[in-house]
């Protein structure tokens, strides 16, 4: 399964997140592929987010390729810096967008500071 694939139906299995407790909305994705489109509908609703593949429209639409999606889908690429450097383009309510940062994966070999703190802590 391609990483696109595998976040978008990730989603649909993640706990509720109280970061986005009261986001409600819907993010249509196009993914260009060669002369092929995919289409993701993310939906929003209080602390739960789900994804499946739908012609839909969203009350925000993100166009890219395929393969930089890849990218943010495994946390090479950064979904505000594509949005600044124009990898990517944002229709409609532009804050439902900002939250896919709680969604992407870290860089990879990113840790989490607080841990990184403790054993820096712990080895002294």
């Amino acid at each position: 399964m391609d990483p696109t694939t595998e976040f978008f139906e990730s989603l649909n299995h993640r706990t509720p997140d109280p970061l986005l407790g009261r986001i409600r909305g819907t993010v249509r994705f196009e993914l260009e592929e060669g002369d092929k489109l995919h289409t993701w509908l993310l939906v929003y609703s209080a602390g739960n987010v789900s994804a499946a593949q739908s012609d839909r429209p969203g009350e925000c639409t993100v166009r890219t390729d395929r393969e930089f999606f890849d990218r943010i889908a495994t946390g090479e690429a950064n979904p505000f810096a594509a949005l600044l450097r124009n990898r990517v383009t944002v229709e409609g309510d532009l804050l439902l967008y900002n939250h896919l940062l709680h969604l992407v994966p870290g860089p990879p070999g990113a840790h989490e500071p607080r841990d990184w703190v403790r054993r820096r802590r712990q080895q002294r």
